[in-house]
């Protein structure tokens, strides 16, 4: 499959994904909430938990919330690693090794680090879910001083960088509730 069929692959199920919401009809469950109150990413963070875990839509508490949503984004940055590890070994970029290899596993390395820590060290936690953000942030540049633009890619940073942000946002609903 060369990577142009592939990443409309990705993008195709994506699409899929996201036309399947599991929130709620009646009200706003705490996970809106938190992203309706970041107006930065609100539209983003509203279309990411489009595809959550029902957990996390369902979640009634910052600690149960913020529970699933690591565990959810360390996964996520799981399988977004193995499609960018896949698509490196198509299109043997530069740009793009660098994004599936350190970029990633930066992301992957956060997210589970803000997961061990949630219990013991909130502060720390919060802190880990932000620095994930960083690694998508990365690949863009390094894919835009190759001049590559690459659809599937783009949305995939984007959400996970989203993903890094409403992290963040719900680890610092722990600490003030």
């Amino acid at each position: 499959m060369n990577s142009s069929a592939l990443c409309s692959f990705v993008v195709a199920v994506c699409l899929v994904m996201v036309s399947y919401s599991p929130m709620a009809a009646n009200g706003q469950g705490l996970a809106e909430k938190t992203c309706l109150e970041n107006l930065e990413y609100k539209d983003a963070c509203l279309m990411l938990l489009k595809q959550a875990d029902p957990k996390i839509v369902n979640a009634k508490t910052a600690d149960e919330l913020a529970q699933a949503t690591l565990e959810w984004a360390v996964a996520k940055s799981q399988d977004a690693q193995a499609f960018l590890k896949g698509l490196s070994q198509v299109d043997n970029n530069k740009a793009i090794v660098q994004c599936a290899n350190f970029d990633y596993d930066g992301v992957v390395a956060s997210f589970k680090s803000a997961l061990e820590g949630l219990k013991d060290d909130p502060q720390t936690a919060s802190y880990d879910a932000k620095v994930a953000g960083d690694g998508p942030t990365g690949c863009d540049r390094g894919l835009a001083s190759q001049n590559i633009n690459n659809p599937a890619i783009t949305a995939l940073n984007q959400q996970i960088f989203t993903l890094s942000n409403l992290a963040f946002k719900i680890i610092c609903k722990i600490k003030t509730d």
